[in-house]
């Protein structure tokens, strides 16, 4: 195992909300020294700039219950930061994570790439095959059900009919990923093209990733008429939606659980423990990202998942205040921000 340093160079929030790198002891701390059963920690090589960022890099220690990473595996993970651990968090040279949420890197793909998949990648894992109970990728499907993904743009695996919603400037791509139909969001009528190319049994699953501008009731509306539905959302909406349509239920995620502790989003959000998030994510990273990735080529990506479009972003953990400001202003479409840090 390599040596730890007793400092390292960490980007933090100021009081004045303002980012600052600075220096931060890391050996001695004692849950570095006696690093949890469930935990690694990982040498930093890339960020893709978020509320909370993932890392990825070079494992350096393992804890004695983590059995799919070893020490030297590249790796690709993400943690939470902020006031749930203020001495451990992804803007730094090391970071300590939960395994579970941290997957080995097969041997042709880029960090850069990598960067782009845990949050994204585990937050879709969780909504279909936590919360909507979908087949796992590769696993026989007897039904071909239908799925709507509000602002979608990745493949799914597991047999569906994939209805997305998009900017028309995306729907050649998406189609090209396996779409069923493509749908322009904007279209006034949109839910009704959505319900006649469904055809009579209609959606009964539903992946909500906007939840703007009444995006949460579009999909409430584009469910079967006759069968109701199920409807994942990525960000918390009120009560009504639900109430919309009696058979619809409508469900918040957010990929953080899978973690497995309890966590405060700014003492407005509140979420437990969620111990069955993090065993199932565990599972998938051991037992099915392995085949999800597999023959991966870098710049192609693997037979069976596509890599996303990146933006390499200049600079180290000193200009990652521009990634922000540029994911602030919205000033990106259908894209990563990645900055290499070492």
């Amino acid at each position: 195992m390599a040596s730890l340093p007793e400092t390292i160079q960490a980007l933090q929030i100021q009081p004045d909300k303002t980012l600052k790198v600075i220096e931060i002891p890391f050996a001695s701390q004692d849950l570095v020294k006696n690093l949890p059963e469930d935990q690694i920690i990982d040498h930093a090589e890339n960020l893709e700039p978020l509320l909370v960022v993932m890392l990825l890099g070079d494992v350096v220690k393992v804890g004695s219950a983590v059995k799919h990473l070893q020490v030297g595996d590249r790796a690709s993970g993400f943690t939470f930061g902020g006031s749930f651990q203020t001495d451990n968090g992804a803007y730094s040279e090391y970071v300590r994570f939960v395994a579970a949420v941290c997957f080995k890197l097969p041997k042709s793909m880029t960090y850069e790439e990598a960067a782009s998949f845990p949050i994204p990648h585990l937050t879709a894992v969780q909504a279909f095959y936590m919360r909507l109970n979908i087949p796992k990728p590769l696993s026989p499907n007897p039904k071909r059900e239908s799925i709507l993904i509000w602002g979608g743009s990745d493949r799914l695996l597991s047999g569906l009919k994939v209805f997305v919603t998009a900017s028309v400037s995306a729907h050649e791509e998406l189609k090209a990923l396996g779409a069923e139909a493509c749908f322009d969001y904007k279209a006034t009528d949109v839910t009704k093209q959505i319900q006649a190319a469904a055809g009579e049994e209609g959606i009964i699953y539903g992946l909500d990733t906007v939840c703007a501008k009444g995006s949460t009731d579009a999909c409430v509306d584009a469910m079967s008429a006759s069968r109701g539905g199920n409807i994942i959302t990525t960000v918390p909406v009120p009560e009504a939606p639900p109430q919309r349509r009696k058979g619809i239920r409508v469900e918040f995620i957010l990929v953080y659980t899978e973690i497995g502790s309890a966590l405060s989003f700014g003492g407005f959000l509140e979420l437990p423990a969620m111990p069955r998030d993090k065993a199932a994510t565990l599972e998938y990273v051991s037992e099915y990202m392995p085949r999800i990735l597999e023959n991966w080529k870098e710049g192609q990506g693997s037979p069976k998942f596509n890599t996303q479009r990146l933006r390499h972003m200049q600079g180290g953990l000193e200009q990652i205040h521009e990634g922000l400001e540029i994911m602030r202003d919205g000033k990106y479409s259908r894209e990563k921000l990645v900055y290499t840090v070492a």
